[in-house]
């Protein structure tokens, strides 16, 4: 979604020139726009918002976007903040050997249909993310954050359903119930990926699109996490062939320190308890046969 730009009060953004990304390297929707913009060989100016360190909630963030997430896409001072309308603007303007993002026909419909499915999974995959791969203790969000957050940019109900999000968890952490949801509805969805998989190498056929970018994040998250692709093996080889691809693997290596060393050392501690999501899968399989 491009911005009206009398809704920009950081107003430097506007005389930028060139292609510009703002990001955060561990956000599910930044990840994505750069594995595109790395597939098609496109330069851009990398600018990264230290989520961690609570930059997206600063008065210069905000000013871009209000609602304080990433990516924000900013071609030539055009303030782009939707990720997926970003990845088809990417497509659209700069070439490549192949279209990513199909424009008509039966195999738009199936994108359209699959990015929303992606979309509303998103909420599901920061349980994953936050309850099964990092300790709550980095994980969580200080009062400080929350209160900037809150307190700087523009009142959004989306920001403050954002706020009671991470208050909650940083009280309870990530529930059973929250878990088992979780396992189910991504269960539910991978079903579908490996019913429309057939005999094809990628969702749409015999060249990666949009979908398979998406749907990456989405897999290699919830794998980690201890959830057993395997028991998808047509998804599970597919992400298997998206982990080979370079501008894949490039991307989901990066990231701080600690999430490469508390997130591993903390995924190995839950195994050995069996408290990892292996465990959620297996006490909710009578739902999922259900399913």
């Amino acid at each position: 979604m491009k911005l009206d730009p009398t809704m920009i009060q950081t107003e430097e953004v506007l005389n930028w020139r060139g292609l510009h990304l703002l990001y955060y390297s561990q956000s599910s929707c930044s990840q994505k726009v750069r594995i595109l913009l790395a597939e098609k060989g496109v330069s851009y100016v990398s600018r990264e918002v230290d989520i961690k360190n609570a930059a997206h909630t600063s008065p210069w963030y905000l000013g871009i976007n209000s609602r304080g997430v990433v990516p924000v896409l900013v071609p030539d001072g055009e303030v782009q903040i939707a990720s997926y309308d970003s990845l088809r603007y990417i497509d659209e303007t700069f070439s490549a050997a192949h279209k990513w993002v199909p424009a008509e026909g039966a195999h738009k419909d199936i994108t359209d249909k699959l990015l929303a499915l992606e979309a509303d999974l998103h909420t599901h995959l920061r349980v994953v993310t936050m309850g099964y791969l990092l300790p709550h203790s980095v994980a969580k969000k200080s009062d400080a954050e929350l209160e900037a957050y809150a307190s700087n940019g523009k009142d959004d109900p989306y920001r403050a359903a954002q706020i009671k999000w991470w208050r909650d968890f940083g009280e309870h952490g990530v529930t059973d119930d929250q878990a088992r949801a979780a396992v189910l509805a991504f269960h539910n969805a991978f079903s579908q990926l490996e019913d429309l998989l057939g005999d094809r190498q990628w969702l749409l056929g015999d060249q990666p699109t949009v979908i398979d970018i998406a749907w990456f994040i989405s897999l290699h998250r919830i794998a980690l996490a201890g959830y057993p692709i395997n028991a998808h093996p047509k998804l599970n080889k597919l992400y298997q062939r998206m982990k080979a691809r370079p501008a894949f693997r490039t991307e989901i290596a990066k990231g701080p320190a600690i999430v490469h060393i508390a997130g591993p050392l903390y995924r190995f501690v839950r195994r050995l308890k069996g408290t990892s999501l292996k465990s959620v899968f297996e006490t909710t399989a009578p739902a999922l046969e259900r399913a």
